[in-house]
């Protein structure tokens, strides 16, 4: 996906978190470890949102580009958020939204513990 298309999606993205009641509060936060999309607040969690675009024409859907592996840097580089702003222990949750063509989703709490 070129990055136009991918600035594009984090818009809409943007724009159906805050129709949701969420709270933008960074995008494109990147460490050595990794990239979080968008930081949001919500029901007093701070939330790290990973956004997925697929146009499924043989690519699978875009919830199924969330591997484990990606959702092991997105812990580690929230947590690296968590404590540069010093709040290391606030409640957090990792959410998702994906997009498959013109279908948004937002996913709550996509985490899973053990990964």
């Amino acid at each position: 996906m070129s990055r136009e298309l991918g600035n594009e999606a984090e818009l809409k993205a943007a724009d159906a978190l805050v129709a949701a009641g969420y709270n933008i509060i960074d995008r494109n936060y990147n460490t050595r470890v990794g990239e979080i999309d968008i930081i949001a607040s919500k029901d007093n969690f701070i939330c790290f949102i990973e956004v997925k675009y697929r146009n499924p024409r043989g690519f699978g859907t875009a919830i199924d580009a969330i591997t484990k592996s990606k959702m092991r840097k997105i812990l580690q580089t929230a947590k690296t958020y968590l404590y540069e702003i010093g709040r290391p222990d606030t409640d957090y949750r990792i959410d998702a939204v994906v997009m498959d063509r013109n279908d948004i989703e937002i996913i709550q709490n996509i985490y899973v513990e053990g990964l």
